[in-house]
């Protein structure tokens, strides 16, 4: 009788295990069958460095057909390379979970062929699709060695290939450490604006104005080819445009006008902005520039006249008739004596060049080195009802401003910088205003142009306003006219981040979109204290080591001793 009651006991216990295994098992299938029709991420970080933004999850999620991405940043590299490897990998992964299986992507390393011939001709094809090989040096236990890395990707669809560095420039006296953190956060902005220019053939269309002196197709050439990756770029010339002509462009670009604006034109420009246009003013007041010194070397500033004043006056900003002076800025090159019968030159800072390094998280600016400017004028916001500012190029704490007019010698560059007059803090030299704008020609007895609609208050729209046109220049050689990249400084060897200003500017204002807002991720740089990790090294090594296997060890003997006195009752 006992027997036969310990027999059903321990089927009992059998049937009763057997339940729960397939109640578990079940569970199992079943979560999963649910996680196939829905689907969900959670991001616990605090800055939330893995969800992506709206506009990218959109974007992903309405792929045609499959977008290939081929990362070059696989093999051995130094921690930081395996940082941004290990952080570009995870921003494919988030992409690819919106994508529905049109995100592939894999990870090549450049330079794995031990054929140096064939290395070299790998690495000349990726110098021709737009990515630098660069050297780092390596240490490991045999010592310090040089490495070639390609910090880089190539997106491609359906035959058309663009390429994406992946590394951010280092032009300011940023620490590797935030050139790296620069770069994982720009990750996301890289990789899904490089996938909308390889999916979209049908190009937003912008335009150049031209009519009253403004830079040249080779003054702009570098940044022009750039901006045909992504837009049809027209040229409009202006005197001879009617308003609904405009209508066709995204945005317009003023380039560095030199001469007077009619009311005609200013009504054209200002109907364009009522519709919801979009312009980027690159507009400056002050004519200063180094090729007109004098054999005194020196010069006298004089106004444009441009006629905008009123205009930009409404719109809420007004570019200033003054000079900026920055201790920050770059150098010139100048004479400072003879060497045999070789002149001796030299670098010295010039004050009217200022490089703005931009501190703002608006999104055309977040993350961006600096921007070198040439003799920039001040800009002043006028307070607009529903128009919001935001600044995106500011002067450095050590800033004085020249009231018009200015006289600009090299013999300035002998004086040693006061620091009692250098004292201006921020002056603005670009400003973002988006909102409803009001008409210049709100309540004004004008002859409207009969061709188009007059609206007084535009739909919700933005601009922004640059008061050095400069910035947008490159330069050209006068012995054969070659062009120069666009913030590169011949004199320091230097790329500024003139053309990604620009750049950003420009998708900032035309994309509609918004992809642009993912430059706004901001990704914090929690370094580790050096001297504690020298000093307490062994302890957290032991610790790693020995308390995961203790603790193995403790719920293995609570789940022996738990088992036993429920089955020996």
């Amino acid at each position: 009788m006992v027997e036969a009651q310990k027999n059903n006991k321990k089927r009992s216990l059998k049937s009763q295990a057997f339940f729960e295994l397939s109640v578990f098992i079940a569970g199992i299938i079943l979560i999963n069958m649910i996680a196939g029709f829905l689907f969900f991420r959670v991001d616990f970080t605090k800055e939330k460095r893995f969800t992506l933004s709206n506009a990218s999850k959109n974007l992903v999620s309405n792929l045609q057909d499959v977008v290939y991405v081929k990362v070059y940043l696989d093999g051995e590299f130094p921690a930081g390379f395996k940082r941004l490897r290990n952080a570009t990998k995870e921003t494919l992964d988030d992409l690819r979970a919106y994508a529905g299986g049109n995100l592939e992507y894999e990870f090549i390393n450049p330079t794995a062929d031990p054929d140096l011939k064939v290395r070299d001709e790998v690495l000349q094809q990726l110098l021709k699709k737009g990515l630098t090989p660069i050297n780092v040096q390596v240490s490991d236990e045999n010592g310090a060695r040089q490495q070639i890395v390609v910090p880089g990707a190539i997106v491609s669809f359906r035959g058309k290939e663009i390429a994406i560095p992946l590394l951010q420039s280092n032009t300011v006296a940023n620490s590797a450490d935030e050139v790296l953190n620069n770069s994982v956060m720009n990750l996301e902005f890289q990789l899904v604006s490089a996938i909308k220019k390889a999916t979209t053939f049908d190009r937003p269309k912008i335009a150049f104005i031209y009519g009253h002196g403004e830079l040249d197709t080779l003054q702009t050439a570098d940044v022009i080819k750039s901006l045909r990756a992504s837009y049809q770029v027209d040229f409009v010339y202006l005197p001879a445009t009617a308003p609904k002509d405009l209508l066709a462009y995204k945005s317009i670009i003023i380039a560095k006008p030199k001469t007077a604006y009619n009311e005609g034109e200013k009504f054209n420009i200002d109907q364009y902005i009522m519709q919801g246009g979009r312009v980027l003013w690159m507009v400056e007041n002050l004519m200063a520039d180094m090729d007109s010194l004098g054999k005194d070397a020196s010069m006298m500033t004089s106004t444009f006249n441009l006629n905008l004043e009123d205009q930009l006056f409404t719109y809420g900003a007004r570019i200033n008739n003054d000079l900026i002076q920055d201790v920050q800025c770059a150098p010139i090159p100048v004479v400072t004596g003879n060497v045999g019968s070789q002149t001796q030159s030299d670098l010295m800072p010039w004050l009217f060049y200022p490089i703005f390094i931009p501190n703002s998280s608006h999104p055309v600016v977040k993350n961006l080195d600096g921007v070198r400017a040439e003799f920039a004028n001040t800009i002043d916001t006028i307070q607009v009802a529903g128009i919001t500012k935001t600044a995106l190029l500011q002067s450095s704490k050590y800033t004085k401003v020249l009231n018009a007019p200015v006289r600009v010698s090299l013999n300035m560059l002998a004086i040693e910088p006061n620091p009692l007059q250098f004292n201006k803090n921020a002056m603005m030299a670009a400003v973002a205003l988006e909102g409803k704008f009001n008409s210049l020609y709100k309540n004004r007895l004008v002859v409207k142009n009969d061709s188009i609609k007059f609206i007084e208050q535009s739909k919700s729209t933005r601009m922004i306003v640059v008061s050095d046109g400069d910035i947008i220049k490159n330069f050209v050689a006068k012995k054969d006219s070659a062009v120069y990249p666009l913030g590169y400084d011949r004199f320091t060897k230097q790329t500024f981040a003139n053309k990604n200003f620009v750049l950003n500017a420009i998708d900032y204002l035309s994309d509609d979109d918004n992809i642009i807002d993912a430059r706004t991720k901001e990704v914090k740089l929690r370094t580790l204290d050096k001297g504690k990790i020298k000093k307490q090294k062994l302890n957290w090594q032991i610790m790693n080591i020995l308390l995961p296997n203790l603790l193995v060890v403790l719920v293995g003997i609570v789940l022996f001793y738990s088992r036993k006195r429920k089955y020996t009752r």
